[in-house]
């Protein structure tokens, strides 16, 4: 399980959020975003620094991969 599922899993889902929630505020279908939590498709930097935003968290909790992604604020 990847990091932005289980944080999905945790945080998000339990506030009735949905997968779809997150697609609406991303501006993406669905099943891109079924796709980036099953690990079919990489996601690029940009929407991981998008979806740390939608989030309200530091990028580095769900993509701690990323070294040079930074804060919420960019």
């Amino acid at each position: 399980m990847n990091d932005l599922k289980r944080f999905l899993i945790l945080n998000w889902y339990p506030d009735k959020k949905t997968d779809s929630d997150l697609a609406k505020a991303l501006g993406v279908d669905d099943s891109l975003i079924s796709k980036w939590l099953n690990g079919a498709v990489e996601i690029p930097l940009e929407r991981k620094i998008q979806i740390s935003k939608v989030l309200g968290i530091d990028s580095r909790i769900i993509f701690p991969e990323e070294e040079n992604i930074g804060g919420i604020d960019g």
